[in-house]
């Protein structure tokens, strides 16, 4: 058995059976594990999953905390692969297409990306992600995700390598200074500088995006998981910013595979490009900005790859104050391992 589906679920077994039902069908057809870290608190739900299947592990968390159940389900993990799923998703295998061998999959290869159909909040597919990441090198790569990406994270719903995976998944919940519910980008992007990742249509991921599917709705959930995080309203502004560190010190940390030429082409491929997008939003609405922050863009526009980012972790306390020593704090013990 090479691949395991990581479903920590929230929802009670009525939200949460198609999503179950789909992933365990998927999981006796590819000789496959579903894992399930509840903290529903649902009896029903508990009692019908504990003898569900041989193909279902079902775990309840120590507390009821998202990122806990994240942990949980992410230790329970022992194949090589494994596939993170959301208890609003669903999973199938191809009806027409044959799924990749995992076993195949040389060592420049991080993983797989699905076929990901994006649903709205009936469930109506509204655009489909049919696209391999084959790019050569580690920042060509994280920039050809974000102009394929089309305006949401699903493919943070691909089959990654284990190893990889959870050391990162870990480090980012016992190390960032935020841990918001937007790293989700990064965190992505920094598993496809890993490595390449081809296509397979034989594995179709259908991926709710219901909570987000229209103007109101995204401006609403932005500011809400700004809120949750403790950031201000105007986080939306150093989106980018933010996304440049994460994926600086998450990629560049001690234990990253990426080596020193990886680590370079991440910084000056991808981090440089999403710098120079958070440097225009700037420039383009200087009039809403305070002066510290305007200065601090006009020295990161003609600076070096190091000192853009020294001076991007500086600019963190024109946001918040004190978030410049948290991230500078996150940076120190990535270096450290």
């Amino acid at each position: 058995m090479l691949l395991s589906v990581l479903m920590p679920s929230n929802r009670n077994l009525a939200e949460s059976r198609k999503a179950i039902e789909t992933a365990l069908a998927f999981c006796e057809r590819r000789d496959a594990l579903l894992i399930v870290s509840d903290n529903s608190g649902d009896p029903e739900k508990r009692q019908l999953l504990r003898k569900a299947s041989r193909r279902l592990r079902y775990i309840q968390p120590a507390d009821d905390t998202p990122h806990t159940n994240l942990r949980t389900v992410l230790a329970a993990a022992e194949t090589e692969f494994v596939l993170m799923m959301g208890d609003d998703d669903q999973l199938f295998v191809s009806p027409k297409d044959q799924p990749l061998d995992l076993a195949s999959l040389g060592p420049g290869c991080i993983g797989i990306r699905p076929l990901v159909a994006v649903a709205n909040s009936e469930g109506r597919v509204i655009r489909v992600k049919d696209f391999p990441i084959l790019d050569e090198t580690p920042g060509r790569r994280v920039m050809r995700y974000n102009n394929k990406a089309g305006g949401d994270n699903a493919c943070y719903h691909s089959i990654f390598r284990r190893r990889p995976f959870a050391d990162l998944i870990t480090f980012f919940l016992d190390q960032h200074p935020v841990k918001g519910g937007y790293c989700d980008w990064a965190l992505t992007c920094v598993m496809f500088a890993y490595g390449k990742l081809p296509y397979d249509p034989g594995v179709v991921f259908k991926y709710n995006y219901h909570q987000w599917d229209s103007t109101e709705k995204l401006d609403g959930q932005r500011q809400a998981i700004y809120a949750a995080a403790n950031l201000p309203a105007e986080t939306e502004r150093f989106k980018l910013l933010l996304l440049y560190l994460d994926i600086a010190v998450l990629g560049l940390r001690r234990g990253s595979p990426l080596g020193e030429a990886g680590k370079r082409s991440l910084l000056e491929e991808a981090g440089r490009p999403i710098l120079n997008g958070f440097l225009k939003t700037i420039f383009d609405e200087r009039q809403l900005c305070d002066a510290r922050t305007v200065e601090l863009a006009q020295a990161m526009k003609t600076a070096d790859t190091s000192d853009q980012f020294e001076l991007a972790l500086e600019m963190l306390d024109c946001l918040q104050p004190g978030l410049t020593e948290r991230y500078c704090a996150f940076h120190r013990a990535a270096m450290e391992g």
